[in-house]
């Protein structure tokens, strides 16, 4: 469990984030959600450690954790960004393989891209094509298999939907809930398009003027009506 205590987090003396205290489980998929300019990118980013919070503990598993990227990532945690998703100019295989420059055993990396490319069939026949000729749905495919290549614990995504069509933002989010099913995978979400994600999420936060107004189940009557009170 990820434990959120009483963070406080913003960009220089602007405060975003106001005395936020919550749980994330990341075997399940959690929906950041609330008003533009609340700060879900913000939350998402001080859980990274990409924002350092100005007050309040962040713990793993009941032990505090000083969250980085580097950590995290030594945690099984990464996070998928908003706008540009790929790299345009190298070729799919290797946006993949980019994931792996660490690794001790290189040879490897053709298994595991075969099993993440079970989740992305589509993507077989595209290896060798660079990655900024391919449509904007099957870069945010490239992507997910990119960050899925170091068996993740759980993915942070942040507006996954952004330039998407509705058919894709549909078929993205149902991916997201296969992949979950089958590997175990978490999601921590900041999304937009409620009406198709928030069926196939597990967890909510609804964030409101900076401060969490909701930490529950993504379904029942509470949720609804605080939507509607918000929203």
């Amino acid at each position: 469990m990820i434990t959120l205590k009483k963070i406080v987090a913003g960009y220089g003396d602007k405060v975003v984030l106001a005395d936020i205290s919550a749980k994330i489980d990341p075997t399940k998929i959690t929906v950041i959600m609330g008003p533009n300019g609340c700060g879900k990118t913000t939350l998402l980013k001080t859980i990274m450690g990409i924002v350092r919070p100005m007050s309040g503990e962040i713990s793993l598993a009941g032990k505090e954790f000083e969250p980085s990227p580097r950590a995290w990532m030594r945690q099984g945690l990464f996070m998928i960004g908003q706008g540009k998703r790929v790299f345009p100019k190298m070729s799919v295989r290797e946006n993949l393989e980019i994931m792996t420059h660490y690794w001790d055993d290189r040879k490897k990396f053709a298994r595991r891209m075969d099993e993440v490319l079970a989740h992305f069939p589509d993507l077989r026949a595209r290896l060798d094509d660079m990655a900024g000729n391919l449509s904007g749905g099957q870069q945010q495919m490239v992507a997910l298999a990119r960050g899925l290549i170091n068996k993740p614990k759980c993915l942070l995504l942040d507006e996954p939907s952004i330039g998407l069509s509705p058919k894709l933002i549909s078929e993205t989010f149902k991916k997201l809930h296969e992949i979950n099913s089958a590997t175990g995978c978490g999601f921590v979400i900041v999304e937009h398009n409620l009406k198709t994600l928030l069926p196939l999420t597990h967890n909510a936060l609804i964030l409101a003027h900076g401060k969490l107004a909701y930490d529950g189940p993504s379904d029942g009557k509470t949720l609804d009506k605080m939507l509607t009170k918000i929203f």
